[in-house]
């Protein structure tokens, strides 16, 4: 467990479309090697007058470890306890290079502010807390199902309909990103011209695209051996290939559709 000083706040990035709400952050880490006791002193930051801590891990998950903190007061229901229960979620060893960590905080506050996603307590060094939710894992089964099946669907729609999109940039990470073949290794490049490369992979399109984030994984693959640069360079060469041919094609939005159903009529 990793102890920094004083607590202190990280805003969320500003914007027309996000929210400007300042998330506590806490110079904390979790460690895996000491799971309960790193995990107690960041619960009892944000709860210190809890005193009879317990925690129950989920493990649905595939990349992060996830944590149930309660404070068990005596006489309290498990409803009672459950209500007032965190959810701690420190993120898998190495996940930041597929997932960018800072944008999934933005977007977990941008939904909590239309009520769809829990209230987000506090970050730390390594994950993140916030509010636990009461329900159950959908199995596969379950999704056979038309009451959760067409449940999702709606809760899916709902988040298109109202929830606007947050305009930025693919995060990255320049320790392990590699650009041979672009622009040279990546310790040549400065942070603002690395983030070039990666913004102007499919030009025209708003930052962060599906075609950005590619790119990054691209970018994130080892180059220590021959094979692994070669591998490197074949991905990069069928990426190049699918955004010359793919990201300029109308999609579902404004004009894609009817751009789609046009096509259809011409074919009936």
């Amino acid at each position: 467990m990793a102890v920094g000083g004083e607590t202190d706040v990280m805003p969320i990035e500003a914007n027309g479309n996000g929210t400007d709400r300042r998330i506590r952050f806490i110079p904390l880490s979790y460690s895996g090697a000491n799971s309960e006791g790193s995990a107690l002193a960041l619960v009892l930051t944000v709860r210190p007058d809890w005193e009879n801590v317990e925690f129950a891990r989920f493990t649905d998950g595939i990349t992060n470890t996830l944590l149930k903190a309660v404070n068990k007061k005596p006489g309290l229901s498990k409803d009672e306890v459950d209500k007032e229960a965190i959810l701690l979620r420190a993120y898998g060893n190495g996940t930041d290079l597929i997932i960018d960590r800072h944008r999934e905080t933005q977007n977990h506050e941008l939904l909590a502010k239309y009520g769809l996603a829990p209230e987000l307590i506090a970050r730390f060094d390594n994950g993140m807390m916030y509010r636990f939710i009461q329900g159950a894992v959908t199995k596969p089964e379950d999704l056979r199902k038309p009451v959760i099946y067409k449940a999702v669907a709606s809760r899916l729609a709902q988040w298109h309909a109202v929830v606007p999109c947050i305009p930025g940039r693919t995060g990255h990470s320049r320790k392990n990103s590699k650009v041979e073949g672009f622009a040279g290794p990546a310790d040549a490049l400065g942070d603002a011209e690395f983030q070039q490369v990666l913004d102007r992979v499919a030009p025209g399109k708003p930052s962060p695209n599906v075609w950005t984030v590619m790119q990054k994984w691209i970018f994130a693959l080892p180059t220590d051996t021959e094979e692994q640069r070669s591998r490197q360079t074949e991905l990069q060469k069928e990426l190049t290939g699918l955004v010359s041919e793919l990201s300029q094609r109308p999609g579902l939005g404004q004009n894609g559709v009817s751009t789609v159903l046009a096509k259809r009529s011409e074919i009936i």
